[in-house]
Formats: structure tokens, C-alpha cells, sequence
């Protein structure tokens, strides 16, 4: 089985995520700074807290934006009829396989920009948890549902056939 990247219109959604995240933390060094201002607090506090607060925010901007790419790059996942592969991870990397005959649900997602983008999240469920492909074109996720369906239905007519 061969692993397929995601689709590049993803990076888009996850830096529009990221930008989100980014402006709460700007959000929060700007808020530092005008009640700093507000109060007359002396330049050498203002500098102190300002560099204090500004030097995580900064490092944590530059992870925002650099995560997506990374994340993207790491990113495959594959299936045939007998199971679900999915690599993941940047720091941290996972490997998951389902098996098809374990699935009990699958489900399509689709946020606001989700829809703009025309992106879909699939979410498989098992007896023991849930797992998501991470965001695919919408005409994959719809895809990929169709043919872990018909896969699982052959998959169980396959078993009733065995114990006959």
C-alpha cells in the first residue's frame, strides 16, 4: 500500500488555524503593554515586562508558523481492504492501523472554513476509540467512506461465508 500526502489546500486551513492562534497571542503582549501604560508603570519595568512577556510570545508565534509546514510534511496515510494506515506527528510520531473489519461508524466533518476550502475531516470509529484523517478534499473523504463501506460489507459477507 502506498501512503498519499494531503492535499496542499490543507496548509491553508492550518495557517488560517495558526493566524487565529497568533492573534490571541499578540493579543496578549498588546493587552500587557497598554496596562503597563495605563498604570505609568517606570520604562525599566515596562522593558523588563515586555521583554519577559514578548520573548515566549515571539518563540510561540514562530512555532505557530512553522508548525503547519511541518505537520504537513509528516502527514501520510493509505488504505486498501483490510486496513487504515495513517503516519502522523512532529515531535511526538504516531503510527496507526485500523483494521477495516473493526470499524463501526464513519463520519465526514466539515467546519466553516472547512467548507470554504472545500476540506473534510473523516472520522473512523472502533469499539475501542475514535480516529481522524486529518483533513482531506471533500470528494476524498466522500471517497474514502464509499470505499471502506463496500470494503467493510465484503469484509462481513466474507465471515458470514466462513462460518457457513
Amino acid at each position: 500500500m502506498k501512503l498519499k500526502k494531503l492535499d496542499k489546500s490543507v496548509l491553508k486551513l492550518w495557517y488560517i488555524r495558526a493566524a487565529i492562534g497568533s492573534l490571541a497571542l499578540v493579543g496578549v503582549f498588546t493587552s500587557t503593554s497598554v496596562i503597563l501604560n495605563a498604570t505609568g508603570a517606570s520604562s525599566d519595568v515596562t522593558l523588563a515586562v515586555l521583554t519577559g512577556v514578548g520573548i515566549p510570545v515571539a518563540l510561540l508565534l514562530a512555532i505557530t508558523l512553522i508548525m503547519p509546514v511541518l505537520r504537513y510534511k509528516m502527514y501520510a496515510w493509505g488504505y486498501d481492504d483490510k486496513r487504515i494506515i495513517v503516519k502522523q506527528g512532529v515531535i511526538f510520531r504516531q503510527r496507526v492501523v485500523i483494521p477495516v473489519c473493526q470499524i463501526q461508524d464513519l463520519h465526514r466533518t466539515q467546519g466553516p472554513i472547512m467548507m470554504m476550502l472545500k476540506l473534510s475531516g473523516v472520522t473512523i470509529s472502533t469499539a475501542g476509540s475514535n480516529f481522524d484523517i486529518s483533513t482531506l478534499t471533500t470528494a476524498e473523504a466522500d471517497r474514502i467512506i464509499d470505499e471502506l463501506e463496500r470494503n467493510l460489507e465484503a469484509r462481513i459477507e466474507e465471515l458470514r461465508n466462513e462460518e457457513i
